[in-house]
C-alpha cells in the first residue's frame, strides 16, 4: 500500500500540471453495448484497429494485450503454452472473452485460453476494464475481452511469410472479395517453431526442447440485403499442438492437442435512425487432448443466441434492452455426474451524454440450470470539471460462475458451490490537450466466496476473501514526430484471510513506447519494468526489464517488410513458478523478419 500512497501523490501533481481537453476520439467501442464512441465510455477501455496490431508485431494476443494499462499475462514456458491473462489483479476465469459477441472458452476450466486465438486472423480487439456482469452476466468482474476477426481486405489478397529463431517459420495466404453491397475474407495460416525447453527441470527426459505447432483459417463475410438489414457471418478455426515437460515426473514426450472453433452470425435491422434490432447466433468449441500415462481429453460445445434493441430516445441518451441464452455441453475422459447446463439473462442499459456530463446505469438478471440465479447492477457518472478535465466514478456488482469442474469433477467438484461474488469501485480523471492524452484510474474490488479447496473434505468450497486495489496512469504525446506512449500500473491483490499477496501479480509495472512513421519505413521501441510479482503464496520474483525494438520498410504499395528483436538484451527472468525449487523458462532474444505481398 506505501507504494500505492506514493503513486497518488504523483499522479495528483501530474492532474495540476497537466491541461487536457477531450476531442477528436471518435472510435466506436461495440463491446460496451449499443455502439459507443469512447469518449462517450465511461469506463477504461483500449482498442486496437489491425494497423496498430500489425505495429506491435506481437506473436499472440496475450503479448497484444501485456501493452494495455493494467493487463499482463504469464505463460508455462514459452509461445504456445498454457497461458494466464490478468485485468487488474482479476484471473481468466474472472475475465469474459468474446470473439465477435459470442461467449468462447473451456466451460471445464471456466476460462478461456487466449493464446489458442491467432492473431493472424483478428482485426480489431477491446478491452473494457471494470465491472460487466450488468451486462454480460457470468464472469465479467475484471471486464471483458472482444476479439473481431477479420471480414474484408483492400485488393486481391495478400502472402505472409516470416522466419525467425528457434527455426520459426509461419505462412499465410488471405483472399478478398469486395462488392457495393458485401465482402468476403477468407484466409489460412500456419506455424511452426522447435521451440525452447520449457521448464528448468533436467532430469527425466525434460531438458529437451519443446516445439509448436498451429494451422488456422477464417472467413469472415457481410452483406446489406438494403440499406436497414445487414447480415455477417464469421468462421474461425486453430489447431495447436503444444509440447510440454512434466513437472511431476519423466518426460516421455508429452503435448497436447488444442482445438477450438467459434462461428458467429449476426442479422441487424435498422426500423429508423432511431430504432435498430440485432441478433447474433454463437457457436463454440473448445477441445483439449493430452497423451501421456495419464491422458484427458475436454471438449466443450456451446451454442448462444443474443436479440438487442437500441433504442435513441433523443440526441442525448438511448435505451439498450436484450436477451440471451446459451447451452454449455461437455464430454471428458473423466465421468462427470453433470454434462449440461444452460444459462438465460435479461438486461436493459440507460445512457445519457452531453458536453457536460455522462450518465449510465445497467441492470441484468441471470438464471443457470447449474447453479442458480444472480442479479447485477452497474452505475457510472462523469462531469466535466473544465474544458481541460473530465471526472467519473463507477460502482458495479459483477459475479463468476462455478466451473463444470469445480462444480462437478470426480471426487472434486461441489455441486452445492456458490458463485464468487464481488463489488467494485473506480474513480478517474482524464483529458487531451496540447498534444497530451492521459487518463488516471484509482480502483478498488473487493470478491467474496473465493473457490478454493478444503483440505479436510478434499472437495472443492467457497472459501476466502480477495481484495484489488490500484491505480493506472497512462500518457500519450505527439513529440517531434514520434509518438510516445506510457502507462503505470501499481497493484496490491491480497488474500484477505491470510494476509499474503495473491500469485502471478505484479506490484508495479511501467512500460514506455516509442514510434515514427517516416512512409516508406517505420521504427518502433518498447520497454517494460515489472518489480513485485509473487508466486507460490508470496514468494518474490526478482524484477526485470526488456527492450524490443521492430520496424518496416515498404519496397512499394504492395511490398512490405517487417522485422523484430524481443528482449533484445538478451534478460533472463522468471514470471511462474514450479514449487519453490524450479520455473517455467522464458524466451530469451527472439528476432523474427516477415515479408508480405498483397496482389
Amino acid at each position: 500500500m506505501k507504494k500505492l500512497l506514493i503513486s497518488s501523490a504523483v499522479c495528483a501533481a501530474l492532474q495540476v500540471n497537466l491541461a487536457i481537453a477531450n476531442d477528436d476520439i471518435t472510435e466506436i467501442v461495440v463491446s460496451a453495448k449499443n455502439n459507443q464512441n469512447i469518449d462517450q465510455l465511461i469506463s477504461s477501455a483500449a482498442v486496437f484497429d489491425l494497423a496498430a496490431i500489425e505495429a506491435t508485431q506481437a506473436d499472440d494476443i496475450p503479448a497484444l494485450l501485456d501493452s494495455v494499462a493494467g493487463v499482463s499475462f504469464r505463460d508455462s514456458g514459452g509461445r504456445g503454452t498454457a497461458t494466464s491473462v490478468f485485468v487488474r489483479g482479476n484471473s481468466n476465469s474472472q475475465i469474459i472473452v468474446l470473439i465477435d459477441g459470442v461467449r468462447v472458452g473451456s466451460a471445464t476450466l471456466g476460462a478461456a485460453a487466449l493464446n489458442s486465438y491467432p492473431i493472424e486472423a483478428i482485426e480489431r480487439v477491446e478491452v473494457i476494464k471494470g465491472p460487466y456482469s450488468g451486462l454480460y452476466g457470468a464472469d465479467a468482474v475484471g471486464g471483458v475481452i472482444q476479439l473481431f476477426t477479420k471480414k474484408s481486405g483492400e485488393g486481391l489478397g495478400s502472402v505472409n511469410v516470416t522466419v525467425g529463431d528457434d527455426s520459426l517459420q509461419e505462412y499465410s495466404l488471405a483472399l478478398h472479395s469486395n462488392g457495393d453491397s458485401y465482402s468476403v475474407h477468407i484466409a489460412a495460416q500456419t506455424e511452426e517453431t522447435d521451440g525452447i525447453d520449457r521448464t528448468s527441470i533436467l532430469t527425466g527426459g525434460n531438458d529437451d526442447i519443446d516445439g509448436f505447432e498451429e494451422d488456422a483459417f477464417s472467413l469472415g463475410a457481410q452483406v446489406s440485403f438494403s440499406e436497414q438489414t445487414t447480415a455477417s457471418l464469421n468462421i474461425l478455426v486453430s489447431d495447436n499442438t503444444v509440447e510440454f515437460d512434466n513437472t511431476f515426473g519423466d518426460d516421455p514426450g508429452l503435448m497436447t492437442e488444442n482445438d477450438t472453433f467459434s462461428s458467429a452470425l449476426n442479422i441487424s435491422h435498422s426500423f429508423s435512425d432511431r430504432l435498430r434490432w440485432s441478433n447474433t447466433f454463437g457457436i463454440n468449441e473448445d477441445e483439449s487432448v493430452t497423451n501421456g500415462a495419464f491422458p484427458s481429453e475436454f471438449i466443450t460445445d456451446r451454442t448462444s443466441f443474443g436479440s438487442e434493441l437500441g433504442l435513441s430516445l433523443n440526441s442525448f441518451s438511448s435505451l439498450t434492452l436484450g436477451v440471451d441464452y446459451y447451452d454449455e455441453e461437455i464430454e471428458s475422459s473423466n465421468d462427470f455426474p453433470v454434462t449440461d447446463r444452460d444459462n438465460t439473462g435479461a438486461y436493459a442499459q440507460y445512457s445519457f451524454h452531453n458536453n457536460a456530463y455522462s450518465l449510465a446505469a445497467s441492470l441484468r438478471y441471470d438464471d443457470n440450470s447449474a447453479y442458480g440465479d444472480d442479479t447485477n447492477v452497474s452505475l457510472a457518472g462523469a462531469i466535466a470539471l473544465s474544458n481541460s478535465v473530465r471526472l467519473s466514478a463507477t460502482f458495479g456488482t459483477a459475479f463468476v460462475a462455478p466451473s463444470f469442474n469445480f462444480l462437478f469433477f470426480p471426487f472434486f467438484g461441489n455441486p452445492d458451490l456458490e458463485p464468487e461474488e464481488s463489488e467494485n469501485y473506480e474513480v478517474s480523471l482524464d483529458g487531451n490537450t496540447s498534444g497530451f492524452d492521459w487518463r488516471v484510474s484509482a480502483y478498488r474490488t473487493d470478491v467474496e466466496n473465493l473457490f478454493s479447496f478444503d483440505p479436510n473434505t478434499f472437495l472443492a468450497e467457497n472459501i476466502g476473501e480477495a481484495e484489488l486495489e490500484g491505480i493506472e496512469l497512462t500518457i500519450e504525446k505527439n513529440w517531434a514526430q514520434w509518438l510516445i506512449s506510457f502507462n503505470a500500473d501499481f497493484l496490491s491483490a491480497t488474500n484477505v484471510d491470510t494476509g499474503i499477496e495473491l500469485d502471478d501479480r505484479a506490484e508495479q509495472t511501467l512500460r514506455l513506447s516509442a514510434s515514427r512513421d517516416w512512409g516508406k519505413y517505420s521504427l518502433r521501441f518498447d520497454i517494460k519494468n515489472e518489480s513485485d510479482r509473487f508466486d507460490s503464496g508470496g514468494t518474490r520474483l526478482p524484477s526485470y526489464t526488456l527492450f524490443d525494438l521492430s520496424g518496416t520498410y515498404a519496397f512499394s504499395e504492395n511490398v512490405t517488410l517487417s522485422a523484430n528483436v524481443d528482449n533484445l538484451f538478451d534478460e533472463d527472468f522468471i514470471v511462474n513458478l514450479i514449487g519453490l525449487s524450479d520455473s517455467f523458462n522464458t524466451e530469451g532474444r527472439q528476432a523474427k523478419v516477415n515479408l508480405r505481398v498483397s496482389f
